[in-house]
């Protein structure tokens, strides 16, 4: 999805992104290669705990075996 910035600096976020959740706040993290918003949530750790139950039930090894594989799959190793 490609968003754009007006001349104050302003960018303008779809509607189908602002009701996902309608964050009210971002945080702003500059990366090597551009920047990231990612909403503020008021409980972060439950958030956390929610993300962590749809989990698969592996160990960590294996856990980190199967990210690894997910990772090189979206950027084209495999």
């Amino acid at each position: 999805m490609i968003v754009k910035v007006d001349k104050k600096g302003r960018v303008y976020l779809p509607k189908e992104i602002r009701e996902k959740g309608k964050p009210k706040e971002f945080y702003v993290v500059e990366l090597p290669y551009g920047i990231m918003l990612v909403p503020r949530v008021e409980d972060p750790i439950k958030v956390l705990e929610d993300e962590g139950e749809k989990l698969p039930n592996l160990d960590i090894k294996e856990l980190k075996k199967v990210i690894r594989e997910e990772a090189e799959k979206e950027i084209g190793l495999r």
